[in-house]
């Protein structure tokens, strides 16, 4: 099993908006059929910061899945409404989770 985790970073006075969007994209993804991510808010560090955890069987699950969200619109409309909000490229990291 992998997580993946995002870090969204947003512009100065659009967090609210950020957090409000990124909500919306894992209920979104939940409604398509994937895992719904957890959502946590950074409390130290850089102001507004988000960080999304989805878990995955395998990282042939997630890599499958790439292409199917990008043929969603319901989650690549909001993902539209994300990107201009960032103060930087998002980033993605991939853990093995072993327990």
């Amino acid at each position: 099993m992998i997580a993946v985790r995002r870090t969204y970073l947003p512009k100065p006075g659009v967090g609210g908006k950020l957090a409000a969007l990124v909500k919306q994209a894992g209920e979104a993804m939940q409604t398509a059929g994937f895992n719904k991510p957890t959502v946590y808010r950074g409390w130290h560090g850089a102001h507004g910061r988000l960080q999304t955890e989805q878990r995955w069987d395998s990282i042939a699950d997630y890599e499958a899945s790439r292409s199917a969200v990008r043929k969603t619109p319901g989650i690549t409309s909001v993902f539209d409404q994300i990107y201009p909000l960032l103060a930087e490229t998002h980033i993605t990291e991939i853990f093995e989770i072993s327990e």
